[in-house]
Parts: structure tokens; C-alpha cells; sequence
């Protein structure tokens, strides 16, 4: 499938190779133009048509835009030299100069269009004047017409190009927004990728979300940044004097501050420049220069970008984006990020029903199991203590070995009903799930090794604090990649590996050997149908030893 940078790649090679064979074929029939140098102008636009091929040709193409970054600067090269050799400032070619304009505009942006357009003026100039023979034989009147339109078009096309690649981008960014909303991963996880997003979009220092928390009645921060190993961003409470610095703004004001002035700027008198905007009225508002320059001290940022976060008719939190270079924000960017809000809290909203649903079920669950222990396992347990003290009352006459073995028995039952019921209370009392997936795998395997005599060694990478759900899943992917070792091998020793890296998480289960070599890898279906239904896959190695790896790489 086609890609759209692909699709504008191809127009821009058959329109070079349009224009190039054009030329050619023009030069070659009517060659009064490039009079003096016919021969050297034709061979060099043969060239220039075998160079436009080689980008159209699929076996060339990606290779060459491997090795060419900026194929608008070797256009302006090659358009350098045919107004070298057909008289500068009354060049057949100087109509070439708004094609590579347009292509750079279109495919680099506002920035390259603009570069594209100062270097062609300069360019046409300075080869104009080293071509012409003798200035009184220079046609001014066409020659600096010629350079204005050059300046005066070649501007609008990137500034028209530059916006059309920023609605795209945009357009892309929203589509990625909405392509993150995954309940599985839960809201922390979900807030913090977009954030991470959004900062990457804008290529900010840092992206940080103050939002009121009910169950506190405060306010938590939320914080990405260029320097931070995960992109979770999980809330963390707000002191009330920092609240109060960050939610200094009105609600409904958002701000954009550009930097400070430059000392030679500063005759008006002032020393910071802001634009102050009112969401609700819609309209700029004037405020104290000097309130922007806090935000910026208090944020360490050389400008930033603020929005109010509306939903539901009520103002939930406030928006930053911070930058270290002066102007790195606009006064559009706030109807944008705007949008962003608007378009990710029914997303976010959706998740929390999910999560709040899934919360419910599971507690729902809980006290059905903690009934069903009660009444299936407790009681019998319990009739099983009475019926063997009633055994000991009557074993009172006999050996002392039976007496120990019944007296050790109820002890058993004792200890058995106490912890029961203790999983009970918790079932009923609990609402919250293990504190951290790595801590729940611990506990596991330490009670396995206890049970089992194997050995298990636990390792950790990066933070592994994810989902709750995602977490029960992964740990029964332990359980049961821990249940085939102690089942399928006489292994002594077992691993498991935990690691968070670039977006993913990576679960790795081995053990020392004691397989059968004979026996090829085959993958565990209950292990590769959770990590499927994470959205994850299933990779088995086994060497020439019997010692078997599996490893789960799940996205995060």
C-alpha cells in the first residue's frame, strides 16, 4: 500500500522528468536561446533527465533517497548551472526555480520553502550579474522583475506548502490520539502516551497535565519530558502553594508566551512577550506581562504554551507545554491543542466507564469467590477440626505416636481455616490489586521454589509498573510458563525475566535443561492465546541442552 509521502514522491519525480524532458526536447529543436553553448546545454539537461529517471526507477529510488536528504537542493544545483549557460538574467529555465520552491515547500515545510526561495533569489542574482556581458545590455526591467516575483511567489508557495504539511501532520497526530485508546492499559498509561505524543509533535521539553483529583479533593501532575525512560506519566499529588502558581491563570485563559524580548526590542518598555487568549469569549485578552514571565520561571522554560482542559461543561485541569528556545510556540497552537482536548476526553472518558465496569465486575467476582470459599471449603474444613477433636478425645488411651499425629493434624486444619479466612477478608475488604507486577512475581515464585524445590530467579529492567489488568494476565503467563517447567522438565533451576523498554514489555521464562533435546520447541497455547489477546506474540529457542526459552513481547 501506498504511502502519502510515497504518492507525493512519485508526482514530484514524473513532474522533474516533465519538466527535464521538455527542455531538452525545446532546446534541442529551437536552440537560438542557449545559443554559444548548445552543446554543453543539451548534454547537461541529458543528464539531468537520466538523473529524474534513476528517482522514478523502484530498484534506484530507495537507495538514492538514502543517500539525497534534500532532493530540492540538488534541483537548485542542477537549475544553477542550465542559467550558467544560457545567460543568467534572461534564462529560459528561471520557470524551474518555482518547481523546486513548490517540492521543497510541499515536502519539507514552511522552514525549507522559505531557504529554497532566499537561495534561488541569491542565486539567480549573483549568476545574472557574473553572465551578462555588460550592464547596459542587461534588461533591468525583466531582470529585477524576475527576482521580485521570485521572492514574492516563492513565499506564498511555502507558506501555502508549510501550512498544508502542518494540517496533515496534525490530521496524523489526532489519528494517532485516537489509535492509543486501549483499555487494557488503563488511564495512567493511556494519559501518559499522550502526552508523550503531543510533546514529541511539537518537539517540547516537556508536557505536563495538572488535573483536580476527587478522591482528594486536590489536584495531581501528570509530567513527560525529553529526559524521562517512560512515557506513563502516573499522576502524582500537588502541593496546594504550587496548585495555586500553576492555576494562576484564569480558567478559561489560555496562554502562549513567546520568550523574553531581546534587549534591543525592549524601547516599548517591555521585557516579556505573551498572548493572552479567552476560551469561552473567544477573544484576546490583555494581561500582566510580568504574570507570563512567573509561568516561565516557575515552569524553567524559555516560552511555553498553556490550555485550560474542558469537558462535560467544567473545567477539569490545565495543559503545559514547555520549550528551552525562545518562539517556540504560536498563537494557532492554542486553538490546536484545543482541538486535542476536545478530541481525547470522550476517548479518556470511554476508558475510565471501561475501567470503572471492569473494577465492578472484578469486585463482584471477589465477593462470589469469597461466598463460594465460605460455604464449599470453610465449613467442610471446619467440620474436619471437629470431627478430629472428637478423634482425640478418644485416641486419649492410646499410643502416643497417634496422639501426636492427630494433635499435628488439627493443627494443620487450624492454620488452614485461619488462612482461609484472612483470603476471605481480603477478597471482601480489598479493593485494590497487587502493588506492582514485579513484587506479585516474587511473592509467586517464592512459594513455588518452597513447593516445588526448583529454583527461581526473578530479574528486572526498567519500570514494570503497568495496568493492573495487563498485569493479572502477564502474571498468569508466569504461572503458567512456571506450571510447564516443574511438568514437561526435570529442571532444577528456573528464570524469569521482566524488562520495559521502548514502548514494549518483554516477559522471559527459561530453565536449565532437563527437557527432552528429541523434542522440538512447540509454543504453549494458554500462554500464546493471553499474549494474543494482549496484542502481543510468542517467541520458543531451544538448544542442543533441552534448556527452553519462551519470550512474550507485549506493546505497550
Amino acid at each position: 500500500m501506498q504511502t502519502t509521502e510515497m504518492m507525493g514522491d512519485r508526482i514530484v519525480g514524473r513532474m522533474r522528468l516533465l519538466l527535464a524532458t521538455s527542455a531538452m526536447l525545446i532546446v534541442y529543436v529551437d536552440p537560438s536561446e542557449p545559443d554559444d553553448s548548445f552543446v554543453v546545454t543539451f548534454l547537461t539537461l541529458l543528464l539531468y533527465v537520466l538523473y529524474s529517471v534513476a528517482f522514478l526507477s523502484p530498484v534506484l529510488h530507495g537507495a538514492l533517497r538514502l543517500s539525497v536528504k534534500f532532493e530540492h537542493w540538488i534541483d537548485l544545483l542542477w537549475c544553477a548551472v542550465l542559467m550558467a549557460l544560457s545567460h543568467g538574467s534572461s534564462t529560459i529555465f528561471f520557470g524551474f526555480l518555482f518547481f523546486i520552491i513548490l517540492a521543497a515547500s510541499f515536502r519539507a515545510g514552511y522552514d525549507a520553502g522559505v531557504q529554497v526561495v532566499v537561495a534561488s533569489t541569491v542565486l539567480f542574482l549573483l549568476i545574472g550579474f557574473a553572465t551578462a556581458p555588460q550592464w547596459r545590455e542587461v534588461e533591468w526591467n525583466l531582470f529585477l522583475l524576475r527576482a521580485i516575483s521570485l521572492v514574492v511567489i516563492g513565499y506564498m508557495i511555502a507558506l501555502w506548502g508549510g501550512t498544508e504539511m502542518l494540517s496533515a501532520r496534525r490530521l496524523a497526530l489526532l489519528k494517532d490520539l485516537t489509535s492509543l485508546s486501549n483499555p487494557r492499559f488503563g488511564i495512567d498509561h493511556t494519559i501518559g502516551l499522550m502526552m508523550e505524543r503531543l510533546r514529541s509533535f511539537y518537539d517540547a521539553e516537556s508536557c505536563l497535565y495538572v488535573s483536580a483529583d476527587p478522591a482528594s479533593n486536590g489536584y495531581t501532575l501528570r509530567r513527560t519530558s525529553t529526559s524521562g525512560s517512560e512515557p506513563i506519566a502516573r499522576p502524582a499529588p500537588l502541593a496546594d502553594g504550587l496548585t495555586h502558581m500553576l492555576l494562576a491563570l484564569p480558567a478559561s485563559y489560555a496562554m502562549v508566551y513567546f520568550g523574553k524580548v531581546p534587549v534591543w526590542a525592549r524601547w516599548s518598555g517591555r521585557r516579556a512577550d505573551a498572548y493572552t487568549y479567552d476560551c469561552v469569549n473567544r477573544a484576546r485578552v490583555e494581561a500582566n506581562p510580568d504574570e507570563s514571565e512567573k509561568f516561565a520561571a516557575l515552569l524553567d522554560a524559555e516560552s511555553f504554551v498553556t490550555v485550560p482542559v474542558f469537558a462535560h461543561g467544567q473545567t477539569l485541569g490545565r495543559l503545559f507545554l514547555t520549550a528551552r528556545q525562545r518562539g517556540a510556540f504560536h498563537e494557532p497552537d492554542i486553538d490546536f491543542l484545543l482541538q486535542v482536548v476536545t478530541h481525547i476526553m470522550p476517548v479518556i472518558d470511554n476508558i475510565r466507564l471501561v475501567d470503572r465496569l471492569a473494577s465492578d465486575a472484578a469486585n463482584e467476582e471477589r465477593r462470589r469467590i469469597a461466598r463460594d470459599i465460605h460455604d464449599s471449603v470453610i465449613q467442610p474444613y471446619i467440620g474436619l477440626q471437629i470431627g478430629l477433636g472428637a478423634l482425640r478425645q478418644q485416641c486419649a488411651s492410646s499410643t502416643p505416636q497417634l496422639r501426636e499425629s492427630v494433635e499435628r493434624l488439627l493443627q494443620m486444619t487450624d492454620v488452614g481455616i485461619k488462612d482461609l479466612r484472612r483470603y476471605v477478608l481480603r477478597l471482601k475488604t480489598s479493593d485494590q490489586h497487587e502493588d506492582s507486577l514485579l513484587a506479585a512475581v516474587q511473592r509467586f515464585t517464592a512459594k513455588f521454589s518452597e513447593a516445588t524445590g526448583i529454583q527461581v530467579q526473578v530479574e528486572s529492567e526498567g519500570n514494570t509498573a503497568i495496568n493492573d489488568r495487563l498485569a493479572a494476565e502477564v502474571f498468569q503467563m508466569v504461572a503458567e510458563g512456571l506450571s510447564n517447567v516443574r511438568r514437561h522438565t526435570r529442571a532444577s533451576r528456573a528464570m524469569i525475566g521482566l524488562a520495559c523498554r521502548n514502548g514494549h514489555l518483554a516477559l522471559r521464562i527459561e530453565n536449565d535443561g532437563g527437557g527432552d533435546p528429541s523434542v522440538g520447541p512447540f509454543t504453549p497455547r494458554s500462554i500464546a492465546e493471553r499474549a494474543q489477546a494482549v496484542g502481543g506474540h510468542v517467541r520458543v529457542d531451544q538448544n542442543g541442552n533441552g534448556v527452553t526459552r519462551v519470550t512474550v513481547d507485549i506493546p505497550l
